[in-house]
């Protein structure tokens, strides 16, 4: 029999509005085009002050995304019931979620500063069979969300990996990672995004390249009257000086970036639970449960190499579209670590599992990957172009051939970073091109796996195997073809006799 408290519907924090207010801004950045293009454009067609009239379309676009951010709060409700959290949400389309405790696999909470200030949290709850957080409950008080968890925890099967009969106080919690100043520095040069940026980097140089022309004709005329031909190294110089001041911009912005979502970062362990906290202006703890941790890669990119760093990437059960697997993100860490977190996420099973790439455990591949590759990469489609564009170009369309030896050395390079290494339970693959990617995962959390051949391949006695995880795929081109058929064997083996979930 419910209580009446148990058949309540409720609000949260009228805050709340900000965390709408934010996933309006977010949504807004991420179409950026299709959103504020027709705003743009009936600004310009309009007639009067442009100032004026800027002024006026922002203060509309402010003010109508505030009305709907509080909108989307009124409309929002939810309720605690015995087994399970009902969320109400939508002003036009209604939607109701029914998360049920035994399905949430992690809870998620993040506090933003104006939250901080009135102890106020969003919880995200990560569910199982869903590609990112299903529900939320934004704006809620601190002390009601860790009742939240508390009563999750109890309320979820006893055979449960992450579940069991301790109190909170009796939960076994340990730091393992922690993470100062110049580690956000280290994060924050390293980043994919500082290397997206640069090639904002483009335009600016063509603009100031035709500025610069202009410079040199003018400077050529000065250097006809006066004999002074200073401005074309000036012009040069200031592209130079330019062009390394846009790149600290961009450094230096992709380090506050760091500070801002990682600032005082700690990992935790807490029973089977990997728990992360950190950020600077909004406080994020993400959590992840070590049993349903799917693969565990970690990446060395050639700044993170220059650093001996690594950063590691746990991924999840998704809901099976590729490459929206949920992840547990480690920004960086040291090659002791690597060891030790390794072993941490895999415990005996996986035994002295080593993710670090210049491992002797590795072995390499077939070297007819090479060849297979360069044929197919380097040196069919240079003879093509230059078939295609010799009518054209003349002997012009030889320069395609330069291709070819281009070609041969990325092909040779990839093969060199290809491996892999078999364990009893698990295997480690390795690759990469400008870095290093090793990922471990154990057998008994493969769902399928193939060996395939093509015509070539079955010639020189070789096979492709392919991995599939409740993550995704993974794959081992150019192995011999029996080891390929043993190894396969021995994985539904391990799978078949295993008395864990693969889940």
């Amino acid at each position: 029999m419910k209580t009446t408290e148990q058949k309540r519907w409720h609000h949260t924090s009228p805050l709340a509005a900000i965390f709408y207010l934010g996933r309006i801004y977010k949504a807004i950045a991420q179409n950026a085009v299709q959103s504020l293009a027709p705003l743009a454009a009936l600004l310009f067609a309009s007639k009067g002050d442009l100032v004026g009239r800027m002024t006026f379309g922002v203060a509309v676009f402010v003010a109508s995304t505030i009305i709907v951010a509080f909108i989307r709060y009124w409309f929002f409700r939810y309720r605690i019931g015995d087994d399970s959290i009902l969320i109400r949400e939508g002003v036009l389309k209604k939607t109701q979620l029914d998360i049920r405790f035994n399905r949430i696999q992690a809870i998620n909470t993040q506090q933003n500063i104006v939250f901080r200030l009135f102890d106020l949290v969003t919880v995200q709850f990560d569910t199982a069979g869903s590609a990112k957080q299903e529900g939320h409950l934004p704006a809620i008080r601190s002390a009601f969300a860790d009742s939240l968890k508390e009563r999750i925890r109890d309320r979820r099967p006893a055979n449960a990996a992450d579940s069991d009969d301790q109190t909170e106080s009796e939960i076994e919690s340990r730091s393992l990672l922690q993470l100062g100043i110049k580690d956000m520095v280290r994060i924050g040069l390293s980043s994919n995004r500082a290397l997206v940026f640069l090639v904002l980097l483009g335009p600016v140089l063509d603009n100031m390249e035709n500025r610069i022309e202009a410079a040199i004709d003018d400077s050529a005329m000065l250097a006809a009257l006066d004999g002074a031909g200073l401005s074309i190294a000036s012009g040069i110089g200031l592209v130079l000086s330019v062009s390394i001041l846009f790149i600290l911009v961009l450094a230096i912005a992709s380090i506050i970036g760091a500070f801002l979502r990682y600032h005082r970062f700690e990992l935790r362990a807490e029973n089977n639970v990997l728990r992360s906290i950190g950020g600077l202006l909004t406080r994020h703890e993400h959590s992840v449960n070590i049993a349903k941790i799917q693969s565990l890669r970690a990446i060395q990119n050639p700044v993170l190499r220059l650093f001996r760093r690594f950063r590691l990437r746990a991924k999840q059960a998704s809901s099976g579209r590729r490459s929206k697997g949920k992840l547990f993100i480690i920004p960086i860490c040291e090659p002791a670590q690597l060891r030790s977190l390794g072993s941490e996420v895999f415990g005996d099973e996986f035994a002295g599992v080593d993710l670090q790439p210049k491992s002797p455990s590795f072995r390499p591949i077939a070297m007819n990957f090479v060849r297979s590759r360069f044929l197919l990469f380097g040196l069919l489609p240079s003879l093509l172009a230059v078939l295609l564009y010799f009518f054209l170009l003349g002997k012009a369309a030889l320069f395609f051939l330069i291709w070819i030896p281009v070609s041969a050395f990325a092909a040779w390079v990839y093969y060199r970073k290809y491996g892999f290494a078999i364990g009893a339970n698990g295997m480690v693959l390795r690759k990469g091109f400008i870095g290093y990617q090793t990922t471990a995962f154990l057998f008994r959390k493969v769902q399928r796996i193939s060996v395939t051949q093509t015509p070539r391949q079955k010639r020189k006695g070789l096979a492709t195997i392919r991995f599939f995880l409740a993550s995704g795929s993974l794959r081992l081109p150019y192995v011999d073809n029996q080891m390929a058929k043993d190894l396969r064997d021995y994985i539904l083996y391990k799978v078949e006799t295993s008395r864990r979930a693969w889940h």
